[in-house]
């Protein structure tokens, strides 16, 4: 393995800027090598959700843009790609906020999580329940209305392991 392939990611000193004058991230470097889970610690608004919405590509979303610097994904620029391609490629962000598609039960918000990808509807209801038995939590709950884990007083950490859960179908890197 070269040097450029033992990290599956790799941010070089960018910039991030919102409606083309708020600076948000000035000169963000890191590396995650593979197989490794790195940490990025900081305080309320110190740019780590940005970081990784430049990621993941998702600022332009939010009128945003990697204004200077490199992101590196898989040893491929991240530059033009949309999120759809993201998840393609194996990038898959968990935003906070439990964002879902309230209407749909926790098992349809899941299996909402495999459509990028190109499986059998079998194969995809497979996935899904396989990851409803790995977030024990919702094991009790696939049939239940997503509405119901919105709110911040959701029990049993069942929100966060839905959304795990429709990250998780994704097949992520």
């Amino acid at each position: 393995m070269t040097a450029s392939t033992d990290n599956i990611l790799e941010i070089d000193a960018i910039e991030v800027v919102y409606d083309g004058v708020i600076a948000a991230v000035h000169d963000v470097s890191l590396t995650v090598p593979r197989g490794k889970i790195v940490a990025l610690l900081g305080g309320n608004g110190a740019g780590k959700s940005t970081t990784l919405k430049a990621v993941s590509t998702m600022l332009a979303a939010e009128r945003g843009m990697v204004t200077k610097g490199t992101i590196t994904y898989e040893g491929k620029p991240v530059r033009h790609q949309g999120p759809a391609d993201m998840v393609r490629l194996g990038m898959v962000q968990v935003l906070e906020g439990r964002r879902c598609f309230a209407h749909l039960t926790v098992e349809e918000n899941i299996i909402a999580g495999a459509y990028s990808r190109k499986l059998s509807k079998a194969e995809i209801r497979n996935e899904a329940r396989q990851d409803i038995h790995l977030f024990q939590a919702l094991e009790r709950a696939p049939q239940e209305p997503s509405r119901l884990y919105v709110g911040w007083r959701a029990a049993d950490g069942r929100r966060r392991a839905r959304d795990d859960g429709q990250a998780q179908d994704a097949a992520p890197r």
